[in-house]
């Protein structure tokens, strides 16, 4: 295949897994749950959580598997902790085209074993850019309790800040809609007595667009793929991908250079020439990073005649 004047082999580029931290959950005084999700892009990926008191780690938690194209969610338990104590977490995951290790994640157990006063949930945990989330749970006992949200965005390293204030319902239910436009960390605060919840993560998926100038082009022609990914991220590398019988192969990697604001929002750009000898269907993913999640654009057909 001859791709933007390059003759390509039949080896098509290989993509590492990605990995992105969630939150702990389950906390009691000695025990955690850990979460995270993996994207094994297609092939074989062995996952494992490092955990500590510090960003040193020094534990990890037993090997788990993973396969597949879109992200898996995982988690593992841990036993043994300490009580009152702040533990550092991370997932690392591993396949055959490389390593992935996501951001450092925080939790601290509680005194005494039992649960936390103030639940917590993120529905959806993951969305693409410029789409909201409702952070929901509930205060155990205190109908009417006045709760305030704190969110402290990536590299999650400036103090939780407050981000909206509500009153719990008549059985004690809490909402809140927010619309993050980078991975963010939340928890909820009862004001008295004071209570605080667990930590969550957010994560936010890059939005890509992708359009082809022909979508019925002749056999072996040029065809122009363009599209923009929001927020911006200039300089960083998107991958165009065609559809394979063994999963998504990507066959470019144009680099994304500034593009006109969108509402105020900064924005990227990205065109590649492709020749294309056979009909299929294309996609772009912009992949992840600190601050965002994987991105994917909409899948677009071209039909060779």
């Amino acid at each position: 295949m001859v791709i933007g004047g390059f003759v390509a082999t039949g080896t098509a580029l290989a993509d590492p897994p990605a990995a992105t931290t969630g939150s702990a959950s389950a906390m009691t005084a000695t025990t955690a749950t850990l979460n995270g999700t993996v994207f094994p892009n297609k092939e074989s990926t062995t996952y494992r959580f490092e955990y500590g008191t510090t960003a040193a780690y020094g534990s990890q938690t037993p090997a788990g598997t993973a396969s597949g194209n879109s992200g898996k969610s995982v988690s593992a338990s841990l036993t043994g902790l300490a009580p009152s104590t702040t533990y550092h977490f991370r997932l690392v995951a591993t396949n055959a085209s490389g390593t992935a290790t996501s951001a450092d994640a925080q939790f601290t157990t509680g005194s005494g074993g039992a649960p936390a006063a103030v639940t917590i949930a993120a529905t959806p945990p993951v969305v693409t850019f410029g789409k909201p989330v409702t952070i929901a749970g509930q205060v155990a006992g205190r109908p009417g309790e006045k709760v305030e949200l704190e969110q402290t965005p990536f590299p999650y390293t400036d103090p939780f800040k407050n981000a909206a204030q509500a009153t719990a319902d008549s059985a004690a239910n809490y909402s809140f809609q927010v619309t993050p436009a980078l991975n963010t960390r939340y928890h909820v605060l009862a004001k008295s007595p004071p209570a605080t919840s667990a930590d969550v993560t957010v994560l936010v998926r890059t939005k890509v667009g992708l359009r082809l100038s022909d979508s019925t082009p002749l056999r072996g022609a040029r065809v122009r793929f363009k599209g923009s990914v929001l927020p911006a991220h200039d300089g960083k590398e998107v991958k165009i991908q065609r559809r394979a019988q063994s999963g998504w192969k990507t066959i470019a990697t144009p680099l994304l250079k500034p593009a006109t604001p969108v509402n105020g929002v900064a924005r990227s750009k990205y065109a590649k020439r492709i020749r294309i000898n056979r009909s299929g269907q294309y996609r772009t993913v912009m992949p992840a990073d600190g601050d965002h999640a994987r991105g994917k654009s909409p899948r677009r057909h071209a039909q060779v005649h």
